[in-house]
């Protein structure tokens, strides 16, 4: 009985070592197919990022040619056009490109010798009514991004302190539309239409007269007709303007906020389609006086 026990002992450390033996091996090869996964996804992202810098060198170059030091950017250029999806080895690339001086650059709020430009404000407040968003809130954007805002500014960082976790406006330019969020007054479903119409520029810009969608026209000035915005329009589909006088003689009234015909700010958009995944490359652009394009800042992201 005894000899019956000691081998039944032995039987069961050496179940108690083979299973032991039988996680460890379980957990070298799930390691090792993480690490292959993890080389998988790394090579794949770094491809796409590859195939997608191309791309963006290669439009900038396009860009380049077609618009150079040309005095006028407008929406019937090739530029303007959606780009066709350009096929790649296993997918395909395809990409947008979008004149962000047609739409207003909530920087420009901000006054050159600190404080608010009532000018700009004017426009933004035409703007937020044509959007049924209380115009009230453009004053709080202003105080956002406003070196020197005045006495309203206290106020506003009194409800900021409040919140959970509190906060403090900046008084600086804003790095991103998504600052909005924070802003005082303003919903969701309000940011959400108003993000379609601003943009945050890392310098004072003028609006160009030649891209810029109806919603931004019709705020440049109080009472324009609805007659002028069409005539404006459909000079805008026949090539555009040649000079901010033809512009300001279509509308009937002169502007007191910066315009012009051509732009220095692109936001390039490309998804890259490779293997099964999905990769994202959102560029700015910045058109030198040169003529020449460069990166200024660049956004990446990825997806099944």
């Amino acid at each position: 009985m005894k000899r019956v026990s000691q081998r039944g002992v032995a039987i069961l450390i050496a179940l108690v070592v083979i299973a032991i033996a039988a996680g460890i091996a379980a957990r070298m090869i799930w390691d090792r197919n993480l690490e292959l996964h993890r080389t998988e996804n790394l090579l794949r992202f770094q491809q796409n990022y590859e195939y997608a810098l191309g791309a963006e060198s290669w439009i900038d170059s396009l860009m380049h040619e077609e618009l150079g030091t040309g005095p006028t950017v407008s929406l019937t250029q090739t530029w303007a056009q959606k780009l066709p999806p350009f096929p790649i080895p296993h997918g395909a690339i395809v990409g947008q490109i979008t004149d962000l001086q047609g739409f207003f650059n909530l920087n420009n709020l901000s006054a050159q010798g600190g404080g608010i430009d009532p000018n700009q404000l004017g426009v933004f407040e035409r703007l937020l009514v044509e959007l049924r968003i209380n115009p009230e809130v453009a004053q709080a954007v202003a105080s956002w991004v406003a070196s020197s805002p005045g006495g309203s500014m206290s106020s506003m960082n009194s409800t900021y302190a409040a919140e959970d976790p509190p906060y403090r406006a900046p008084m600086a330019p804003m790095a991103s539309t998504t600052e909005l969020r924070l802003i005082a007054g303003l919903t969701i479903n309000q940011y959400q239409r108003l993000r379609l119409w601003v943009v945050a520029l890392p310098v004072p810009t003028a609006i160009n007269v030649n891209t810029a969608p109806l919603e931004v026209l019709d705020a440049l000035v109080p009472g324009i007709t609805p007659s002028a915005l069409e005539a404006i329009l459909k000079q805008q589909r026949a090539g555009g303007f040649g000079s901010v006088g033809e512009f300001e003689g279509l509308l009937g009234q002169t502007v007191t906020v910066p315009i012009g015909t051509d732009s220095s700010f692109f936001r390039l958009h490309l998804d890259i389609h490779f293997a099964g995944t999905r990769f994202h490359l959102s560029s700015l652009l910045y058109r030198e006086p040169s003529g020449s394009f460069r990166v200024y800042t660049q956004t990446l992201g990825s997806g099944g």
